[in-house]
């Protein structure tokens, strides 16, 4: 190992966008979580994690399951993940809003951050337990894919509606974050966030939503450092200008009071093997704490490999393992080897 360097943390994510898009001119949900049928397997996937020796996992509320009206909640779902990831001793740490949100809702609507608060209080005073929380993930690639594309719900388009959305999102997770400090004031609020090469995207705009939440940036909306414990870096194959471990260091400089913690990464489904890219990213993060970046959580997603998001019966062979026709968990190459090596070298625990 360098010198001072500590095992890595490997962390599961289990693939749970639930978005909103168009499907032959019909208004479509892309559940990942019924596509890869983690509803029918959840005690085997998440003994999958458990042989594997994952720390924690992340995992769905399914806002719009669980939320099915206003003031009103269905804890069938939950009940089952909280349950199962306690009986695994893994520690779960929740999604809350995975880019879906319920039909009954206009997210655009000056009551959607009071309802989506509510969602979030009521799962803090039913499960205490829970001390890890993902307001919300990659918002930042909501407002891209809602707010400028207009392929999701609520469809807008253009610049300013980006902007507008991201306004909004940024006062729903403010909203929710209190909720949920108010109920359990020590909770771990992680924030993960695409990180990828500045060509396209400078990183300015890629921190555009936590900036915002943490009060630096538009602070009329009430952002504070409180409504963040973790920075989380999500990254996929891109130009690799800057390379990974340079952009770690940069997300370093840019929030020094805060951990990062690596809390997405696989490797593209089609021409590359899973095993590689492990050993890519592996490398890179090692290379980040090298230089100071101090990371101590590595993230495979999704741990059971997803769906298309443009064809939902594509599926991708990115995680470590793949679904057979019986809905089995296949492993996928090497990648659980390469896993096993990693950690009997001491670069994971």
């Amino acid at each position: 190992m360098l010198p001072n360097e500590c095992p890595l943390e490997l962390w599961a994510f289990l693939e749970n966008s639930d978005f909103q898009r168009m499907k032959n001119g019909e208004l479509y949900r892309q559940d990942e979580v019924k596509l890869i049928r983690h509803d029918e397997f959840l005690e085997t996937d998440y003994q999958l994690l458990v042989d594997l020796g994952m720390v924690g996992v992340r995992d769905a509320a399914r806002w719009y399951v669980t939320h099915p009206a206003p003031h009103t909640f269905d804890w069938t779902w939950l009940d089952r993940v909280v349950a199962v990831a306690e009986k695994s001793h893994l520690t779960l740490y929740l999604d809350l809003w995975h880019y879906g949100y319920p039909d009954w809702l206009d997210l655009m609507s000056p009551e959607a951050p009071a309802h989506f608060a509510e969602f979030a209080r009521a799962i803090a005073l039913r499960y205490p337990q829970l001390s890890h929380w993902c307001i919300a993930n990659e918002p930042s690639l909501m407002v891209e894919m809602a707010g400028r594309l207009g392929k999701w719900r609520p469809f807008l388009r253009r610049k300013e509606n980006a902007t507008r959305l991201r306004r909004q999102i940024c006062r729903l997770i403010i909203e929710a974050s209190k909720a949920v400090l108010e109920v359990k004031p020590d909770a771990l609020l992680i924030i993960p966030e695409p990180w990828h090469a500045t060509l396209k995207r400078s990183e300015d705009y890629q921190a555009a939503v936590i900036d915002t939440v943490i009060g630096r940036r538009d602070p009329e909306l009430g952002g504070d450092p409180r409504y963040v414990s973790v920075i989380g870096l999500n990254h996929y194959r891109d130009s690799t200008l800057p390379p990974f471990h340079q952009l770690a260091l940069n997300a370093r400089k840019r929030y020094p009071e805060f951990p990062i913690w690596f809390t997405e990464t696989s490797g593209p489904p089609r021409g590359w093997q899973q095993a590689e890219w492990f050993w890519w990213m592996l490398a890179e993060t090692r290379l980040a704490n090298a230089g100071g970046a101090n990371i101590p959580v590595f993230t495979w997603a999704p741990t059971i490999s997803m769906y298309d998001w443009v064809d939902e019966t594509k599926h991708l062979a990115n995680g470590l393992w793949v679904i057979g026709k019986n809905g089995e968990r296949k492993p996928n190459g090497h990648v659980l080897d390469a896993i096993k090596l990693a950690r009997k070298s001491g670069y994971i625990r």
